[in-house]
C-alpha cells in the first residue's frame, strides 16, 4: 500500500497526479480534518477526492480532536517552539489510521514536500527509511527536487489551477504570513477572537505583535511596511507531516 498524506493543496494534488502517472500501486489518499479549515476547504477536499477516485485511488477523511478542543486542553496556542498542533491534529490521527490499515508496517507514506517551497524545507530528502513519526514506515518525498514550474505542470495535467496560497486545512495557521492574515473571513476572525478570550491568550505571540489579539494583529498586517512587513517571511514549518501542502 502506498499512502499519500494529503492537505488537498497544490503540492498534494501534484503528488497524486505524479503517482497516477507513475502507476504507483494500491494508492490511498488520506486527509486529516483539523477542525480548523477555512470555509469551503472541505469542498475542495471533496473535489480532490472525487477526482482521485476516478483515477483509481482510494480516499479517506479522518478526524482529529480539532484545534479548538486541543487549545482548550493545552490551555494555550501552539507556536514559539511548541508547535504541538501538527502532531495532534495530523500525526496522531494519521498514525492511528495507518496502524489499523497496515498492521505489518509495510506501507510507504508519500508526502508532497519540495525543497523549492521554503528555506525550512530546503534539506528535504527523497526518503526517510524508518520514519519515527509514521510508525517506522518508509517516508517518500517524490517531488523533493521539483520546481514550482514542474509542480504546476502536474497540476495542469490533473485539471487543477494552482492556488495562490498554501493549503487552508488549518486557517489561520500559527505560521500565517501577512497575506494569509489578510485573507481571513469575518467568521474565521471571530472564531479566533472568541477562543482567545476563552483561554485568555492571543494566538500570535511573537514579540513584534506586543501580545495583541487577532484584531490587533490584523491591523498590524494592514499597516504593512510602516510597522514591519512580513509578507516575505518564511512562515512554513519543516515538519514531517506536510502541513500546508
Amino acid at each position: 500500500m502506498n499512502v499519500i498524506s494529503s492537505s488537498a493543496g497544490n503540492d498534494s494534488v501534484a503528488l497524486i497526479q505524479w503517482a497516477i502517472e507513475h502507476d504507483v500501486p494500491d494508492l490511498q489518499v488520506v486527509f486529516c480534518d483539523t477542525g480548523w479549515a477555512a470555509p469551503g476547504w472541505m469542498q475542495r477536499v471533496e473535489r480532490v477526492h472525487t477526482w482521485a477516485q476516478k483515477m483509481g485511488a482510494g480516499t479517506h477523511v479522518i478526524s482529529s480532536i480539532g484545534m479548538a478542543d486541543l487549545v482548550r486542553i493545552k490551555k494555550g496556542w501552539p507556536g514559539n517552539g511548541l508547535q504541538f498542533c501538527t502532531a495532534h491534529l495530523k500525526g496522531v490521527p494519521f498514525l492511528q489510521w495507518i496502524d489499523e490499515s497496515d498492521p505489518r508496517c509495510s506501507a510507504i507514506v508519500m508526502i508532497g514536500k519540495r525543497r523549492a517551497e521554503s528555506r525550512a524545507r530546503a534539506e528535504t530528502p527523497e526518503f526517510i527509511y524508518a520514519s519515527e513519526y509514521h510508525g517506522g514506515r518508509k517516508l517518500w518525498h517524490p517531488l523533493y527536487l521539483h520546481s514550482d514550474e514542474q509542480r504546476n505542470a502536474l497540476l495542469d495535467r490533473a485539471g487543477f489551477d494552482p492556488l495562490p496560497h498554501r493549503s487552508l486545512e488549518c486557517n489561520p495557521c500559527v505560521n500565517a504570513n501577512r497575506a494569509d492574515l489578510l485573507r481571513l473571513t469575518p467568521g474565521e476572525i471571530e472564531r479566533v477572537s472568541n477562543l482567545e478570550v476563552e483561554i485568555g491568550q492571543p494566538m500570535f505571540r511573537a514579540k513584534r505583535f506586543n501580545a495583541m489579539g487577532i484584531h490587533g494583529v490584523l491591523a498590524w498586517a494592514r499597516d504593512g511596511r510602516k510597522r514591519g512587513d512580513f509578507e516575505s517571511e518564511d512562515a512554513m514549518c519543516a515538519g514531517l507531516f506536510g502541513c500546508g501542502l
